[in-house]
Order: structure tokens, then sequence, then C-alpha cells
């Protein structure tokens, strides 16, 4: 009897973690789907928001590229998820509606740089997002979909990187032209004023040997009378 309860007991710890097991999985699966919708929805919505904000031409042409795959890869997902009955979520989340907002209030170089280090960011988490699911996905489907896909995302991923890299550096470089332009300017004012100082003390030496030689002809005239 005790054996018997034991593998009772036994058999139902087996399905209770074979049972956490699946559930679990499937909850990956319903956060992939999620999180690759609106990871997708708001690559593309950031690359609009740029092609109508930058005058930057390299930032023009990588938000033009986030745009067509982006696009391309969402249609995909839709595709698939529709074939497996999913629903996707249809709008951004909460994170991505304050990005875009403060992005929209930017201009210049400063909408650039903030451009591309959320460029960063997120594709990050994308990058990560697809490698575990192409790795660890149950459905092959989907998981054929992350491996196609990664590629791409691993490519935008190493683009940002270097654009914001080249970012920071001009920044610096404009930085030190300026400090270097200003200590110019202040050597400069230096010199300037120091040269008119000498020139100031030279005329004050100069008058008062004049008014030296002028008594001393002065005191010679008076005792020649």
């Amino acid at each position: 009897m005790k054996i018997l309860l034991a593998k009772v007991l036994g058999l139902t710890a087996a399905a209770v973690v074979i049972s956490f097991i699946f559930t679990a999985q499937a909850a990956n699966q319903d956060s992939f789907w999620a999180d690759a919708a609106r990871g997708g929805m708001a690559e593309v919505a950031l690359g609009n928001l740029a092609l109508t904000k930058t005058q930057n031409e390299q930032v023009r042409q990588f938000a033009q590229q986030m745009v067509m795959d982006h696009t391309a890869a969402n249609a995909e997902l839709q595709t698939l998820a529709t074939a497996k009955s999913v629903t996707l979520p249809t709008d951004m989340d909460s994170k991505h509606t304050a990005v875009m907002a403060k992005l929209n209030g930017m201009t210049g170089m400063d909408f650039d740089r903030e451009f591309m280090k959320r460029m960063v960011k997120d594709h990050e988490k994308m990058v990560k997002l697809f490698e575990r699911q192409s790795e660890r996905g149950t459905d092959m489907e989907v998981k054929a979909f992350a491996a196609k896909t990664l590629p791409t995302l691993q490519s935008h991923l190493q683009m940002a990187r270097t654009m914001e890299t080249s970012m920071k550096n001009s920044g610096r470089s404009n930085n030190r032209d300026t400090n270097s332009n200003s200590n110019s300017d202040m050597n400069m004012n230096s010199m300037n004023t120091s040269n008119s100082n000498r020139n100031s003390n030279t005329n004050r030496n100069s008058n008062s040997n004049r008014n030296r030689n002028s008594n001393t002809n002065s005191n010679s005239n008076d005792n020649k009378f």
C-alpha cells in the first residue's frame, strides 16, 4: 500500500512539474508575441518620426531602413499570428509612447543623439528577445521566424552603436574646438592687453624723457643768462 501511495504521489508530482513547464512555456510564447509586436511597431513609429525631424542624412537613411525592415517583419509576424489564432497588440506600450513624446519635442543634434541612443537600447532588447525565442521556442514555426529575423536585428544594432559612438565623438570634438577657440581668444586678448600696457609704459617713459630733456635745456639756457 505504501509503495502504491508513493508511486501515486510521484506521478502526481511529475504531472505538476510537467504542467508548470508547459504553462511557463506558453507564457513565454505569449510574451514573445506581444513584445515582438510592440517592439516592431515602435521601431516603425520612431523611424517615421526621425524622417520628419532629422537633418542628418545618415540618420535619415538609418530611419528609412528601420521603417522598411520592421514593416516587413511586422507583416510576417501578423501573418504567422493569424494562422495560429493569436491576437497581437495594436498599440505601443506606455514606455515607447513616452519616448515618442520626448523625441517629438527635440530638434537638431539633440534629436539625432537621443534617437540613436534609443535605437541602441531598443535593439539590444529585441536581439535578446529573438535570440531566446530562436533557441528555446517550442513552436517550430515561431522559432524559425525568430531565427530568420535575428540577423537583421543584429545588423540594426551594430549600425546604431556605430552611429551613436560617432555622434558622441563628434560632440566631444566640437567641445574641444570650442574650448580651443575660447582659450585662443583669451590668449590673444591677454597679448593685446600686454602689448597695450607696454606701449603705454613706453609712451609714458618717452614723455618723461622728453620732459626731463626739456627741463634740462631750460635750465641750461637760464644759466647762460
